[in-house]
C-alpha cells in the first residue's frame, strides 16, 4: 500500500479504523477510489449512520467513488441493510454503508457490498486489497464524475418489503405500544415510521438521529436500563433497542426486563417458521439453543455455520432457509434481505405477539431456561491453534465440530472453543440449563485449553 496513506484493517466485514488515525478523508476517499476501480464503475449506493463523523467522511467517500468513474446513489441516513435492500432495488454494482456498527463514537468503518446486496467473500477482499496495495489507481487520469443523485425512496422500499412478509391485519388490530431506543442514530428514525405503519403507538427514546450517543452503543442488557425503565412507566407491551446502524435488534418484555439478544433470533424464527410452517433456520456456531429449539416448536430443523455473517448468509441460500441469523440480535429473513435487519426483526416479533395473542413474557416463558456464560484464556495464537486441534482428537462426550475452533455439544448443552481473531486470546462460551451446569462446562473448557 502507498507509504504515504495509513489505512485500517479490512475484513469481509468492512474497513475499520479510529477517526483521524487510521481512517481520514484521506484514507477513506483512497478506499472508495479502489473500491470503484475493482467493480468497473457504475452505479454505486451509499448510505451512513448518524455518527458525527460521517459526514466528513461521506464527502471523501463520494469524491473517491466518482474519480473511479462510480455513480452515486446517495441514500443519506439510513440502516445499514436499508443500503443493501436499494442496491438490488436500483441494481447497482454494489454499494458502501459508513458506519462502526456498535463500535465507540472515535471508531467509523467503510462496509462494502456485492451487487447481491450482501457484504462480498474472501476472494473479493483479497483482491480488493491487491487493488490497495499497488496503489497505481491513484496516479491514474481521473474519470469523468457521474452527477450524485438522492435518493429518497429508501425508507419505503425497505418498509413495504417487511410488511408484504406480516399479518399486517392482526398486528394493526393489537394496537401494540412499544418504546423505542434509537440509539440516536437510524434506528430512532427508521423504527418509530415503521411501527406507526403497523398501528403502534411509538414512545420514543433518544430517537433523535444526531450521533449524540446517550449510552453504551451495543444493545446488551446491561446497557438497557432507560429502556426498562421507559416500558415499565409508559405501560408498554414491549421495548425495542437498535445498535447505531440498525442491523441489531434488542428487546425488553412487557415486564420492563431485557430479554437477551439472543431471544430476538428465536422469536423470530418462530414467527418466520409460522409464516412457511416449517422450514430451516441457519444460525453459527455459538448462537443459544433457543433457536433450535423455536424451530422445533414450528416444525422445522436448525443448521450450524461457523462465526460470521457472511458464513451465515451462505449457509441461507446453501439451505434455502426460511431465516437465519446470529445471537446478537441479528435476523436474516431472505424474503426481506439476507442480512441482518432490526425492522424485520422487530416485525416478525409483533407478528408472533399477534398471531399467538401473547405477551413478550408469556412467549419467553414457553422456552426452557438456558444459561449463556462467556469465559477467556490469554493464549499465544499458534499454541492456541496447536493445542485445539490435540483437542480435537481426544475422547469427548458429545458430538465434536471442528470448522470453527472445537465445538462439543449434546443434549440441551453445548461447548464452544475458538481463537479471536484480533488478540491472543482463545474464547470459551457454553451453554446448558441452568448456571451450575454452564459454569461446569466452562471450568472443562478451561481445563481442554490449559492441559
Amino acid at each position: 500500500m502507498p507509504s504515504s496513506i495509513v489505512y485500517p484493517r479490512i475484513t469481509i466485514s468492512g474497513a475499520r479504523g479510529i477517526i483521524g488515525k487510521d481512517l481520514t478523508q484521506e484514507s477513506a476517499r483512497a478506499m472508495a477510489h479502489a473500491y470503484a476501480v475493482q467493480i468497473g464503475g457504475g452505479r454505486v449506493v451509499l448510505g451512513r449512520d448518524a455518527r458525527r463523523s460521517g459526514v466528513a467522511i461521506r464527502e471523501a467517500v463520494i469524491e473517491g467513488l466518482q474519480a473511479g468513474g462510480a455513480e452515486v446513489l446517495d441514500l443519506g441516513l439510513v440502516p445499514t441493510p436499508t443500503v443493501g435492500i436499494m442496491i438490488r432495488t436500483l441494481g447497482a454494482k454494489g454499494g458502501i454503508c459508513i458506519t462502526a456498527s456498535h463500535n465507540p463514537d472515535e471508531w467509523n468503518a467503510l462496509k462494502f457490498f456485492g451487487p447481491d446486496g450482501t457484504f462480498p467473500p474472501q476472494e473479493f477482499v483479497d483482491e480488493y486489497l491487491a487493488i490497495l496495495a499497488d496503489g497505481r489507481f491513484l496516479d491514474a487520469p481521473a474519470a469523468p464524475h457521474p452527477p450524485l443523485q438522492t435518493v429518497d425512496s429508501a425508507f419505503q422500499t425497505h418498509a413495504d418489503l417487511v410488511l408484504r412478509t406480516l399479518d399486517t391485519d392482526r398486528i394493526r388490530k393489537a394496537e401494540f405500544k412499544v418504546v423505542v431506543d434509537g440509539c440516536r442514530s437510524v434506528g430512532g428514525r427508521f423504527l418509530p415510521a415503521f411501527l406507526e405503519l403497523l398501528g403502534c403507538q411509538v414512545i420514543p427514546l433518544d430517537c433523535e438521529p444526531d450521533g449524540l450517543f446517550q449510552r453504551e452503543l451495543e444493545p446488551i442488557p446491561q446497557h438497557l436500563g432507560n429502556l426498562c425503565a421507559a416500558v415499565l412507566a409508559h405501560g408498554a407491551d414491549a421495548g425495542f433497542a437498535a445498535d447505531p446502524d440498525a442491523d441489531r435488534l434488542a428487546i425488553v418484555s412487557n415486564q420492563g426486563r431485557a430479554i437477551g439478544e439472543e431471544f430476538t433470533l428465536a422469536l423470530a424464527t418462530w414467527a418466520a417458521m409460522l409464516n412457511g410452517e416449517g422450514g430451516c433456520v441457519v444460525t453459527n456456531l455459538s448462537t443459544s439453543l433457543l433457536t433450535d429449539y423455536a424451530a422445533q416448536m414450528a416444525g422445522g430443523r436448525s443448521v450450524r455455520t461457523p462465526i460470521g455473517e457472511a458464513n451465515v448468509a451462505a449457509g441461507i441460500l446453501e439451505h434455502q432457509a426460511v431465516i437465519g441469523g446470529e445471537g446478537n440480535g441479528g435476523v436474516m429473513y431472505p424474503a426481506v434481505h439476507n442480512g441482518r435487519d432490526a425492522l424485520t426483526a422487530a416485525g416478525l416479533v409483533l407478528h408472533l405477539m399477534a398471531v399467538e395473542a401473547a405477551s413478550i413474557s408469556e412467549l419467553v416463558d414457553r422456552f426452557p431456561a438456558y444459561t449463556i456464560l462467556k469465559d477467556k484464556v490469554e493464549m499465544d495464537l499458534a499454541a492456541a491453534k496447536a493445542r485445539l486441534e490435540t483437542i480435537a482428537k481426544m475422547q469427548h462426550d458429545g458430538a465434536v465440530d471442528d470448522r470453527d475452533g472445537i465445538k462439543l455439544s449434546g443434549d440441551h448443552w453445548w461447548l464452544h472453543l475458538r481463537c479471536s481473531n484480533t488478540e491472543p486470546i482463545v474464547r470459551i462460551i457454553a451453554e446448558a440449563e441452568g448456571e451450575e451446569i454452564t459454569q461446569r462446562l466452562i471450568q472443562k473448557g478451561r481445563s481442554l485449553l490449559l492441559g
